[in-house]
């Protein structure tokens, strides 16, 4: 789902996603309650400028002018960015922030940043509706098809280690998991 936010910035939610606006006179919130969005920010046109910020249960990310992905899973949160700088804060270790910019992604706990790793082009395929495998482990393509169908996919223990590339179709599962077994 696309959104345009009161201030003009374009938020994309990937599927079982959920957010809470809180915009105020001091900042611009998005509270991530689950899943994964795609922000880009728009220039805050109040008298003072009032930062941008995406937090989720691990910590806080601050928008420096960009374009960049953040998803919440269980264990950490992961944010990727395409264009601009972003800085992450742990929720337990305020005093910690780690810059990304354009190009890098990191994992965060509610303690600690992740060292930054370079982010693959194609990691907001998902925000055009394709699923983008390259050499991706069976169980790992399973786990993240099943976010966009409904209903249950597993995958058998004996194969989850098998190899998966390819670009599959998210608005079209039936044909993603046939053109899979075929190519497997």
């Amino acid at each position: 789902r696309d959104l345009t936010l009161p201030d003009g910035t374009r938020v994309t939610l990937s599927t079982a996603s959920a957010i809470d606006l809180r915009f105020s006179d001091t900042e611009r919130l998005v509270v991530l309650r689950a899943g994964e969005i795609l922000v880009a920010t728009a220039p805050d046109s109040a008298a003072a400028p009032r930062p941008f910020l995406v937090r989720t249960r691990h910590g806080t990310v601050r928008a420096l002018g960009t374009r960049y992905s953040v998803r919440d899973d269980d264990d950490t949160s992961r944010v990727e960015v395409f264009e601009g700088a972003v800085e992450i804060r742990p929720a337990d270790a305020p005093g910690v922030g780690v810059r990304l910019d354009a190009g890098q992604g990191s994992r965060f706990t509610r303690d600690r940043v992740d060292s930054p790793v370079t982010v693959a082009q194609d990691a907001a395929a998902w925000s055009r509706g394709v699923l983008v495998a390259d050499g991706m482990r069976l169980d790992d393509f399973a786990a993240e098809l099943a976010r966009y169908r409904s209903g249950i996919v597993r995958c058998d223990p004996e194969v989850a280690g098998l190899r998966v590339s390819g670009v599959f179709s998210l608005r079209d599962t039936d044909r993603a998991l046939d053109n899979l077994t075929r190519g497997l």
